[in-house]
């Protein structure tokens, strides 16, 4: 009988000590990836110093088209590419709710408009 109950301490111990074990390697799985390469994030900066809410604008791009009646939202930056120019976005709406995403570079000028005499 002693060695029945020494059998099952034996038994005991080995089975607290695989499930400490399976509980470590669980935490460490589940922060491992918390540790490798920040994954690039994007976020919407907004330009309240140039765009004034609730101002509309008249863009002109590079290729000559005019897009009017734009309002502006903010500027889409991946952090994965920040200070590469060509990766910012310009997110602008439309007066009937659309919206519009530009390239920057691809815009030759932000013209304010009046707006409309119903409007003032």
């Amino acid at each position: 009988m002693p060695e029945f109950v020494q059998f099952l301490g034996k038994a005991l111990i080995i089975t607290i000590a695989t499930a400490v074990l399976v509980m470590v390697l669980a935490i460490f799985f589940k922060w491992l990836p918390r540790l490798g390469p920040k994954r690039p994030t994007i976020n919407v900066r907004a330009a309240a110093a140039l765009f004034e809410e609730g101002r509309f604008f008249d863009v002109l791009l590079s290729s000559g088209e005019r897009l009017r009646n734009l309002q502006f939202e903010g500027i889409v930056q991946a952090d994965a590419e920040a200070g590469w120019s060509l990766s910012q976005l310009a997110v602008m709406r439309r007066r009937n709710g659309g919206k519009v995403i530009l390239r920057i570079d691809s815009v030759r000028v932000f013209e304010e408009v009046a707006p409309a005499p119903s409007e003032r």
